[in-house]
């Protein structure tokens, strides 16, 4: 099933899959394990330094500020004008950090079971621990959560470590996997992933222990189950909170935090500095995006050409994916369209961004209408940008629906003479 090992050091041109190492991988001295030291990965955490000062949007209209005080499972601490306020956490959005370091990208990168990723400079793991540095201190993730470790190329693209054997992974996966090789030029060994130390990583294959240089390595991919958190068909992210980092996105269900340590869900610790936003509400949203409405009417500028089946899916409200000059997947409407959703319960606002979908290429001009229970709460008309002009960031939308029962979204033409444009809804969702 597997190609044979070759007698050469060449990489093929293209990503390959071996079940024995390559010549040069490995070196005749045992490996010396050896606590790495300060400065590396093991090295103290870089202690808190100014207090962090945090912008606190709440789940009705307004917003506070302070220092961070401490955040447990229930309350938001901090200090405001000497004074430490406590806000509970079910009354609040969004927590942003003021003045955070945008920071450069590291040279590893870890990868969570989840889709969650985190960036440092290098990586231990000898156990049960995988121990990640970084410039504001150490992390520490347990290894069950670890879905792949890359090293980043010079070949990489400038985002995506380890991106180009991401994508050619195989869809059935028997072992844990090393990659070795390039970017351009990678191939994957199939073992059983023992430790990685600060010069070797050892690995189990045919029932021999070997160490593996690090230099040879450019990435990880451990054998792992199903992601834990899914995403269930009402679109409602089972994780509560987005957390975003100083290189890094997480999901997490709790999380504790002071001024010196970050603890999500009780076992994955980052220093306190490391946080730049949690965002509570991309927990309690449901998106749209895939979300069957429960009514829909379309009737395209043709009319009764809408009737050939192709057509008429086309017309059809659609989801997109990121791209084409807008950062979120969206959903794209077209004129003239009526659609209804059933609100979720506890539904408080819906809010999302709306621009021509066909971005620089769109023309013509159409009207978008939000409606809760046939109540109008937006109207807005949006008029396609020259084929000269790039892609608008967007009109936003934020309306209240609490109470609703039903929200409809009508895109309808301007005027008989316009076909009217495609509109993309992007993050279209109702927050709880």
């Amino acid at each position: 099933m597997r190609t044979p090992f070759p007698a050469t050091i060449a990489l093929p041109a293209g990503p390959g899959f071996r079940r024995s190492l390559p010549w040069g991988l490995s070196f005749r001295c045992r490996l010396m394990w050896a606590v790495v030291s300060i400065g590396s990965v093991t090295g103290g955490m870089v202690g808190a330094g100014e207090p962090l000062s945090l912008r606190i949007e709440k789940t009705e209209a307004g917003a506070t500020s302070g220092t961070l005080v401490a955040l447990d499972g229930a309350d938001l601490r901090i200090d405001s004008a000497g004074q430490e306020l406590v806000v509970p956490i079910d009354t609040v959005r969004l927590v942003e950090r003021e003045g955070a370091p945008s920071g450069a990208a590291g040279r590893v990168r870890v990868a969570l079971v989840d889709g969650s990723w985190i960036d440092g400079e290098d990586l231990a793991w000898d156990g049960t621990v995988v121990t990640l540095s970084r410039p504001d201190g150490r992390g520490e993730i347990p290894v069950g959560k670890v879905r792949s470790v890359a090293w980043r190329q010079a070949d990489d693209a400038a985002q995506s470590p380890g991106g180009a054997w991401l994508s050619a992974l195989p869809e059935t996966i028997e072992s844990d996997l090393l990659v070795v090789g390039s970017a351009a030029a990678h191939e994957f060994v199939e073992c059983a992933i023992k430790s990685v130390g600060p010069e070797s990583i050892t690995v189990v294959l045919d029932e021999e222990t070997i160490p593996v240089k690090r230099s040879k390595v450019i990435g990880i991919h451990w054998l792992r189950g199903d992601p834990a958190t899914q995403r269930g068909g009402s679109g409602k992210s089972s994780a509560s909170v987005a957390v975003d980092l100083v290189g890094g996105s997480l999901r997490a269900r709790q999380i504790t935090w002071t001024p010196e340590t970050l603890l999500l869900d009780g076992d994955i610790s980052l220093p306190g500095d490391a946080v730049v936003r949690l965002d509570w509400a991309a927990g309690r949203t449901v998106s749209l995006i895939g979300l069957a409405p429960e009514k829909l009417e379309v009737e395209p500028w043709f009319g009764g050409l809408a009737r050939v089946p192709g057509l008429a899916t086309y017309f059809a409200p659609r989801a997109v994916a990121a791209g084409d000059g807008f950062a979120r997947p969206g959903l794209v409407i077209r004129p003239r369209t009526q659609a209804v959703w059933r609100l979720p319960p506890e539904g408080r606002r819906f809010r999302a961004s709306i621009a021509p979908a066909g971005g620089g290429r769109a023309v013509g001009g159409s009207e978008v209408v939000v409606t809760v229970d046939d109540r109008e709460v937006f109207r807005h008309r949006i008029e396609a940008v020259s084929a000269e002009s790039p892609a608008p960031e967007g009109i936003p939308i934020d309306v209240d629906v609490a109470g609703g029962r039903r929200l409809g979204v009508t895109v309808d033409f301007v005027s008989a003479s316009d076909s009217g444009c495609p509109i993309r809804f992007t993050s279209p969702a109702v927050e709880q």
